[in-house]
């Protein structure tokens, strides 16, 4: 008996099929590979932990977002928010396993209660690479080098990576001698610039405390982007002199390695949201396409601490799978950067020709062309339109005849001509 149900997914929650996943495997795949390349090491975690874990890491922010329920034992637990703090708790669990300077890459879904758009969903797939146990500005520009590559090696042509810091922005609130206590409100507020602009961060700032005066001069200051004028500030800020001297030296060697100036920003209006970060702080953004950032991250020397009771520091950044795939659709960098797939539609004629056929589909699949037997037998006709409908390029038609003679009747669906071959004949005729 049909049932009555209404046939949709969960919003934010997506199926993927065939073409979707061909280019979700090869963005994953490009990461991967140059992640070993790199050497960073793989690790996967689970989807769940328990909520006391991960509460207190993101900021009251991403905690609105938190997928969190009890499970069938009571037990107070949440889907991953991000990858991040599922690392730290797997590193603290078996540290004394791991040896440091830990490299760590990792490609999983995380799931958030967000907003939806154009490549946002509420379950998604990051990709993290991280190096832990390092507090050296060479672990940072290492990360912000690797997502350079990896940018380019997708094939885009106008990227960025803006950089800032946390350290810097504390800095600028203790140069003008305004209470820490306000940093987080003020952080937040810049964190907002983009979606509110520089009046609505100014309101958020007034409406959590900051005196007006004290707002005014903190707009001045970063959205100048001066380091010299800098520098000066912070004559009378240690915590500011900190930050600007580890970004000075980041910036420094990405220019030494041969990293044009249009690919790096620095940018005192980029403020990461998450609380769990301590220092340097960045974003990558593809310029050519309103898609906004595409990946995120900075320092978090303090994450791991409160598994651990010892502070070791860390530093990392995080793509966005369906962001990336939703730039890369339609463009025709994809064409030439996914490789080319000889693909063969094998059809046996009768029962009697279906053992011959799956050898042959053996020794195609043997030579790395994708073999597809037809199940049914069908008119001829049935078959071919199948191998046009799904874009096959080769058809094998396979009957008593080709049997007999040992031969395969190879036919180019393009060009719609056919012609007799022995078996090695039509493979070396399929991989010209």
């Amino acid at each position: 008996m049909k049932r009555d149900i209404q046939l949709q997914t969960l919003k934010g929650f997506k199926d993927y099929f065939a073409d979707d996943i061909k280019l979700r495997d090869f963005v994953r795949d490009t990461f991967r590979n140059l992640a070993k390349e790199f050497a960073f090491e793989p690790l996967e975690t689970p989807a769940l932990e328990y909520s006391e874990l991960i509460l207190g890491q993101s900021g009251e922010e991403a905690e609105k977002l938190y997928y969190r329920f009890k499970d069938n034992a009571d037990r107070d637990v949440m889907l991953k928010y991000e990858l991040m703090t599922s690392m730290c708790r797997a590193v603290a669990q078996n540290i004394n396993n791991i040896t440091f300077p830990y490299k760590r890459y990792q490609i999983q879904n995380v799931w958030r209660a967000d907003n939806v758009q154009r490549g946002r969903l509420r379950e998604f797939t990051q990709m993290d690479v991280d190096i832990l146990g390092s507090s050296s500005y060479i672990a940072d520009a290492e990360i912000l080098q690797f997502g350079l590559e990896f940018l380019e090696r997708l094939g885009f042509k106008e990227y960025l990576v803006r950089i800032n810091s946390r350290e810097i922005i504390q800095g600028i609130l203790e140069a003008l001698g305004i209470d820490l206590s306000k940093f987080e409100d003020v952080y937040i507020a810049i964190d907002k610039l983009q979606k509110i602009g520089v009046e609505g961060v100014k309101e958020e700032m007034i409406r959590k405390g900051t005196e007006e005066k004290d707002v005014e001069k903190i707009i001045d200051i970063i959205t100048t982007n001066d380091i010299k004028k800098l520098e000066k500030l912070f004559s009378n800020s240690e915590t500011g002199q900190r930050g600007l001297e580890n970004i000075t030296n980041i910036l420094k060697l990405l220019n030494d390695l041969g990293i044009e100036e249009k690919f790096v920003k620095f940018d005192l209006t980029l403020a990461r949201g998450l609380a769990s970060y301590t220092g340097a702080v960045w974003e990558y953004e593809i310029v050519d396409d309103n898609i906004g950032s595409v990946s995120g991250g900075g320092r978090y020397d303090k994450a791991i601490e409160k598994y651990t009771g010892t502070e070791i520091p860390a530093t990392g950044t995080s793509f966005g799978l369906e962001r990336l795939t939703e730039v890369l659709k339609g463009r025709d960098i994809l064409k030439s950067k996914l490789p080319e797939k000889k693909e063969v539609l094998i059809i046996p004629l009768d029962k009697e020709n279906v053992v011959y056929a799956t050898n042959f589909a053996k020794e195609l699949r043997k030579e790395g062309i994708i073999a597809n037997t037809y199940p049914d037998i069908k008119k001829l006709k049935v078959s071919l339109k199948y191998a046009n409908k799904k874009g096959i390029p080769w058809v094998v038609i396979i009957g008593e005849n080709e049997v007999k003679e040992n031969k395969v009747l190879l036919k180019n669906m393009e060009k719609q001509e056919q012609e007799l071959f022995n078996t090695k004949e039509a493979i070396n005729k399929i991989l010209e």
